[in-house]
């Protein structure tokens, strides 16, 4: 490993005059007084402020930061509002539309999207204060506040002997947020995709009209007789506020969702008991009919058709790959301690690991239980597979979350790919995206070893997910930082907006991190212009442009603010694309 050398940091001084160089616009701006007294009478004046020191705490936040915060493109809002009902966020977008004032959603501010971003005027609408859980036990619906997080609401399910996704992200991501835009977890392999468990919600457009959907919605005019309305056939509402990828706070505000719940083991509260103290928490198993199982395949090629055949099956409650890193980091006690594991690892190593990592639940009883570990182990021994030693309890899927570990190696990484397509797509995409990482950006990258990247099934094999995770060095992407490498942020801009894009089109995997990862109208073209249909409903239900921009045009703005001999070649094609 390479020797550390201690360098002098920067004074304050100097990182103040560094940013003043970055920025475009001037870091503070004062709202006009009329606006802010009109907003003070919707909520309260307790509920909202423009204070220096509020705003301060909602500059570049969440995934992602290092696009706006490296840029020197992360600005404090104008005011900081906290409504608490539909009909006050209502009123607030409908003050933003009267004053020409651009308005940023949040909820727990998992992304950089959820912060102003290149512009110091945007009224900052955080809705953690929309706290609602209502469970419908009989009819296995929830109610829920845009404020309400994962961890929380998993919890409110397990009380209720329920169970429910929780996100990769981690259980601080709110469940609403979350569904207007990628909903994913290795859950959906038995709950479906986001868009099969809304049922219903309450959306405020980006005029301020407050449209319901589903015969669910406000649950007080709901009957037996009336039943319930998920997504079904054909374009409807739930296409125009929530897209396929998500508007990222572009097309209005979601404040309020009835989402399908599924039914778990009796006492769920009591045999999922938390133990440990975070990082070193989980949810021990105090139950025979909740299990981890891991099957070690002797190919990948036996790993993938083990992945077909566990869906057709139907059994299990999830199925995913486990990556060699992922082994390592749950071994590791530190960052030095993951280095010195990771140094005696080869692609060999890599090539030969083939494990697939799978959830049983015996959801009715426990001969559930008993046929489906039958039918797992006839399944593992077709494939010539062999089980694993395995840990009775969870650190992610039901209500924790590790992610903080994700970061361990060095300190900040990327998802440059992440989507979900069919299961064949899935695979070729990840072994061409390995085999390029490590054949042409390792360096600038942490060395991966050609590995596929991670997946998993969902909706019982009929879609897979892909996630490919990269890990750079920190220190030289920071612009603050006494060992920023301008020639190294080069190679990362490069992967991330022009590699990774010209991969998706060639095996026409759907990447939804545009809008947020990279740029829309790079990926657009391959897939049938779709950012056309962005612009159109935008200048239908937002004319005046104010709800979250440039979202979801975000990467495109950031690519406009680097120097000009980086990405030259994902601008040409944003040109191009914006030609027409």
């Amino acid at each position: 490993m390479q020797e550390f050398k201690e360098r002098p940091m920067l004074t304050t001084s100097e990182m103040k005059e560094k940013l003043r160089q970055l920025r475009t616009q001037p870091y503070w701006w004062d709202m006009p007084e009329e606006a802010y007294r009109e907003m003070e009478a919707v909520v309260g004046p307790d509920k909202i402020s423009r204070e220096k020191v509020v705003r301060q705490a909602y500059v570049g936040r969440g995934y992602a930061r290092e696009l706006i915060w490296f840029s020197g493109q992360a600005y404090p809002p104008c005011c900081v509002v906290q409504p608490e009902t539909t009909e006050e966020v209502a009123a607030i977008v409908r003050i933003c539309n009267k004053y020409h004032l651009p308005f940023n959603p949040c909820s727990s501010q998992w992304a950089y999207n959820a912060n102003p971003r290149f512009r110091p005027d945007q009224v900052q609408i955080d809705l953690q204060r929309m706290w609602i859980i209502d469970i419908d036990k009989k009819n296995h619906l929830a109610h829920v506040g845009a404020g309400v997080r994962y961890g929380h609401f998993c919890q409110a399910c397990f009380d209720h002997d329920h169970y429910f996704i929780n996100t990769g992200g981690g259980s601080a991501s709110c469940v609403i947020a979350n569904h207007t835009v990628w909903g994913c977890s290795p859950f959906n392999y038995r709950m479906g995709n986001p868009e099969r468990r809304v049922l219903a919600v309450k959306w405020v457009t980006p005029e301020g009209d407050i449209v319901r959907t589903g015969s669910w919605a406000g649950r007080d005019e709901c009957t037996v007789e009336t039943g319930f309305w998920g997504d079904g056939l054909g374009p409807n509402l739930n296409g125009i506020w929530r897209g396929h990828i998500g508007w990222f706070g572009a097309m209005g505000i979601v404040t309020e969702m009835t989402v399908k719940i599924f039914p778990f083991i009796e006492n769920a509260r009591e045999a999922m008991v938390p133990e440990g103290v975070n990082p070193d928490s989980h949810l021990r198993f105090n139950t025979n009919r909740v299990a981890w199982q891991n099957i070690r395949l002797p190919s990948r090629k036996a790993l993938e058709d083990f992945f077909y055949e566990f869906s057709h099956c139907q059994i299990g409650a999830a199925i995913t790959k486990v990556p060699v890193f992922w082994r390592v980091i749950a071994k590791a006690q530190d960052k030095e301690d993951f280095w010195e594991r990771w140094s005696g690892v080869t692609k060999e190593d890599i090539d030969n690991f083939h494990m697939a990592r799978v959830l049983l639940i015996g959801f009715t009883n426990e001969k559930q239980m008993e046929y489906e570990r039958a039918v797992l182990e006839e399944l593992t021994k077709e494939f010539g597979g062999e089980f694993t030693r395995t840990k009775p309890w969870d650190e992610s899927w039901f209500k924790n979350a590790d992610t903080s570990g994700m970061w361990m190696m060095t300190n900040g990484y990327s998802s440059s790919e992440g989507g979900q397509e069919c299961l064949r797509c899935s695979f070729e995409t990840g072994k061409i995206l390995g085999t390029l990482l490590w054949e042409r950006y390792t360096p600038p990258f942490m060395p991966e070893y050609g590995d596929p990247g991670w997946f998993q099934v969902n909706d019982f094999g009929h879609s897979s997910y892909l996630e490919f995770l990269v890990y750079m060095n920190v220190s030289k992407c920071d612009p603050l930082s006494e060992r920023y490498d301008l020639q190294y942020v080069k190679r990362i801009i490069e992967w991330q907006f022009e590699e990774n894009p010209s991969v998706d089109a060639k095996t026409g995997f759907f990447n939804f991190f545009s809008g947020s990862g990279f740029p829309v109208l790079v990926q657009g073209p391959f897939f049938s212009d779709y950012q056309i249909w962005i612009d159109r409903f935008k200048k239908e239900f937002d004319p005046r442009g104010l709800s979250n921009p440039p979202a979801p045009y975000d990467p495109e703005t950031f690519l406009e603010e680097i120097p000009k001999h980086i990405a030259t070649k994902a601008r040409r094609i944003i040109k191009t694309a914006r030609r027409g």
